[in-house]
């Protein structure tokens, strides 16, 4: 029989060639996906022309669920932006949890009116249960983040709306990427003769100072045996590394035995028996996220 595959350019024009078995055995999250579901993938990636090994989508599988085809939230944002007839966005955060409330603004060149979404904190948190008291709670981005959190669902559906063919049908990741978005008029308008922490007051997420850049611009020598070394905190998704690179000092995970044991309880369905210091550089945000989540117990 023939194995699945398809070939294609993505929007920079690499040539990406995706098989079965690359899905099976390298994107998916479980092995268990069906052959109708990776069908259904592989035809994704081509119309969209997504790159699944620059984490533009992912294969959400479980053993007893159906698969799920997810797109990272900076692809979205990235396809509207591209688009001749995007003008721009804002976004609103009122109230206090849980009867937080999001609103998220998307203006089109071409239409008369905006696409105005507004979600509610209830129907988008994430939680996950409690082993101890057996009680669902908020995931630890959802937690430490729920305005940021809640911002980001509502322009995920927002963008969705204004730009159907963007990404399909697909579901949008929005907890693997934290950054402040430039193209937001909110913001944008805020920072205009503002004294205070933009960033901080309408997201929760304080911005940068100068004496914290520059740290992080300090090359060290990292110790192959600490995983929370200065130099392993850079790449994408710095600021969910950052938070869990803190937490793992707190809690003295300080050496790669320790963060294999942690590696073990956190993901235990993963093999973990040779991993390297940059462990969590090389890890894709939805795993992070897990183990964010499971440190958090």
């Amino acid at each position: 029989m023939k194995e699945l595959a398809v070939a294609y350019s993505d929007e920079k024009g690499q040539e990406i060639k995706l098989t079965e078995d690359d899905v099976i055995k390298y994107i998916s999250t479980d092995e268990s996906v069906t052959e109708k579901e990776v069908m259904q993938f592989l035809n994704m990636c081509k119309y969209l022309r997504l790159n699944p090994f620059l984490k533009e989508i992912y294969l959400i599988k479980y053993k007893d669920s159906p698969a799920t085809f997810v797109i990272s939230y900076q692809t979205l944002l990235k396809r509207a932006e591209e688009n001749k007839n995007f003008d721009g966005y804002e976004t609103e955060v009122k109230g206090e949890v849980p009867n937080m409330s999001a609103t998220a603004i998307v203006y089109r060149k071409d239409r008369s009116y905006p696409v105005k979404i507004t979600v509610n904190y209830s129907e988008a948190v994430k939680t996950i249960m409690d082993r101890k008291t057996g009680e669902l709670r908020p995931t630890t981005m959802w937690k430490n983040m729920p305005e940021w959190m809640l911002r980001k669902v509502a322009l995920a559906r927002a963008l969705k709306e204004a730009f159907p063919n963007a990404v399909g049908n697909a579901e949008v990741s929005v907890s693997e990427i934290v950054d402040i978005d430039t193209m937001d008029k909110t913001v944008i308008e805020q920072r205009k003769n503002y004294k205070g922490d933009v960033n901080k007051d309408l997201y929760g997420i304080p911005s940068e100072t100068k004496d914290e850049a520059k740290t992080e611009r300090v090359k060290t020598e990292p110790n192959p045996e600490d995983p929370a070394s200065s130099e392993l905190v850079s790449g994408s998704g710095q600021a969910l590394k950052r938070k869990l690179y803190e937490i793992l000092k707190e809690k003295k995970i300080d050496t790669i035995t320790k963060v294999k044991d942690l590696l073990k309880e956190a993901l235990p369905d993963e093999n973990w028996a040779n991993i390297k210091k940059d462990v969590f550089e090389k890890m894709d945000p939805l795993k992070l996220s897990k183990v964010l989540e499971y440190l958090a117990k």
